[in-house]
C-alpha cells in the first residue's frame, strides 16, 4: 500500500465485483480476473481494517481508556 488506501473505494468495488458475479454473465476468463482482483481488495481491505484497528488500541492507551 505504497499510496494512500481509500477504504471506501475499494469496498466499494469489491460490491461492485459481487454484483458482476451474482449476475452470471461474466466470461471464465472475465471471471478470473474478477475474482483475483476482489481477492487483491479484500487482502488490502483487511491489512488497513488491522492497521486501524492497532491505532485505536494505541489511542486507548494512551488515553487510558478500558475496554
Amino acid at each position: 500500500m505504497s499510496k494512500k488506501f481509500d477504504f471506501a473505494k475499494a469496498y466499494q468495488r469489491l460490491e461492485e465485483l459481487t454484483k458482476q458475479f451474482e449476475s452470471g454473465e461474466l466470461s471464465l476468463e472475465e471471471g478470473l480476473k474478477r475474482f483475483e482482483e476482489g481477492l487483491a481488495l479484500a487482502s488490502e481491505c483487511r491489512q488497513y481494517l488491522a492497521q486501524v484497528e492497532n491505532k485505536i488500541v494505541e489511542i486507548k492507551k494512551k488515553f487510558n481508556v478500558k475496554e
